[in-house]
């Protein structure tokens, strides 16, 4: 105990989406001295059991909700004398870096925390440090809409300005039923928890992807796995990506990128000036891309790794990025990468984008007798709606991670989970 006592210290702030608390914690907690704060969901159960698996690893204190949240944040950071905060999900970026500008400690600078939330403020910085973007407006109402779509053009996409998963998120065409979309856009909205409540909207020019790949089970985008310190750039990776289910619903991703090098170089070039654009100081960032006939297109850029980045960068370098983003919040050296020791593949099957019931689920010990699983939860059970209409994360069936020593025995376990011999639906 009096050795944890010498550790820097570092408050977490706890927020949804993976890695789970069992994974990141142990690591946290070996290098520092570790402080959860998290939010309760009001569910008596589920919190007592959150709070039960924090626990086991470090002390831990739920916080306010509402306004008083980032406040609570600073009150307990200054009292307690954190060295640094650090928060892995996207919910929890805006509070991380407030609250670790107000105390002085390593964060983004303040001009970025608008872009790193809202949409509208990120096309805006990126096209001002002049990174090509898509033509973009401002959405409020169908009107809005109306005008925004003669002012953009079609294709285009339809999205909140603040939003995750892509939640709400629509392709708008020519056959498109303009005030349909938007009430169903602004009902979805407004009832998914994970928004802020607006009726704030971005209609964006559709990026048409190109093809990249030499196999066509790869989808015409990628991601990049970035950590800055001091403004200092630091690619990990570039992620491919799995083609996505309507509308915009991602299915996984294979890691690092099977693409051939000067590829890649154009990639990471795009990716450091629409940090450098944004003001990213001391964050870990995921930065989407996609892959067009006039090169790499920013997507969007967040201040957090992509979906089990933390997990991939560990089986297919094993990097410590836990430890490094920490590193980072507490403004130490982190180290450095080795060489790619093996593929990493993440699975998200997605259900139909239509009403269904699940008439066939595989089980988790089906999926783990896969050789390459070496992770596999299940969302959904046979007779169970998958939740299609809240995105990615409600239309998921199940969340698989996998390990090979090429990529294309992952591309195999892809097909398979797409295929009727994994899940298999009846129409409602």
């Amino acid at each position: 105990m009096d050795a944890q006592k010498n550790l820097p210290r570092l408050v977490f702030l706890d927020g949804p989406g993976p890695p789970p608390p069992e994974w990141y914690l142990p690591k946290l907690t070996k290098s520092f001295e570790v402080h959860v704060l998290w939010a309760p969901t009001g569910d008596p159960e589920r919190d007592a059991s959150h709070a039960g698996t924090l626990s086991r690893y470090c002390a831990h204190s739920p916080l306010p909700g509402g306004d008083d949240a980032l406040r609570a944040i600073v009150d307990f950071s200054r009292e307690w004398r954190a060295e640094g905060i650090l928060g892995f999900s996207e919910l929890v970026v805006t509070e991380t870096h407030a609250a670790a500008l107000e105390l002085g400690l390593p964060a983004n600078s303040p001009e970025s925390l608008p872009a790193l939330r809202s949409k509208e403020a990120q096309r805006t910085a990126l096209a001002k440090g002049g990174v090509p973007v898509p033509g973009f407006a401002s959405v409020f109402s169908l009107s809005d809409l109306v005008r925004a779509v003669a002012e953009v053009g079609l294709p285009a996409v339809l999205k909140p300005s603040a939003g995750v998963g892509s939640m709400a998120t629509y392709p708008v065409t020519e056959d498109v039923d303009l005030a349909g979309l938007w009430d169903m856009a602004t009902s979805r909205y407004t009832a998914d928890p994970r928004g802020d409540g607006s009726v704030h909207f971005v209609l964006e020019e559709m990026l048409i992807g190109e093809r990249w790949h030499d196999d066509p089970r790869y989808a015409p985008y990628v991601s990049v796995e970035s950590l800055v310190q001091d403004g200092s750039v630091t690619h990990c990776a570039v992620t491919d990506k799995f083609p996505l289910s309507e509308p915009f619903r991602e299915n996984g991703n294979v890691f690092p990128s099977n693409l051939p090098r000067h590829r890649i170089d154009s990639i990471l070039e795009c990716a450091t000036q629409a940090i450098q654009a944004l003001g990213i100081r001391n964050s870990m960032v995921h930065t989407e891309v996609m892959l067009t006939a006039a090169g790499p297109r920013i997507i969007e850029v967040n201040s957090r790794l992509g979906g089990a980045a933390i997990e991939m960068l560990q089986l297919s370098f094993d990097y410590d990025v836990v430890t490094a983003m920490a590193d980072i919040a507490t403004g130490r050296p982190i180290a450095p990468m080795g060489p790619r020791l093996r593929s990493t593949g993440q699975y998200v099957p997605q259900a139909p984008a239509r009403d269904v019931t699940l008439a066939q689920v595989p089980t988790v010990e089906q999926l783990m007798a896969f050789e390459e699983v070496v992770e596999a939860e299940l969302f959904y059970q046979v007779g169970d709606r998958p939740d299609w209409a809240r995105g990615t994360s409600g239309g998921k069936l199940a969340r698989l991670i996998a390990t090979s020593e090429s990529p294309e025995p992952l591309l195999d376990l892809a097909d398979f989970l797409a295929s009727d011999k994994a899940f298999t639906y009846v129409s409602d």
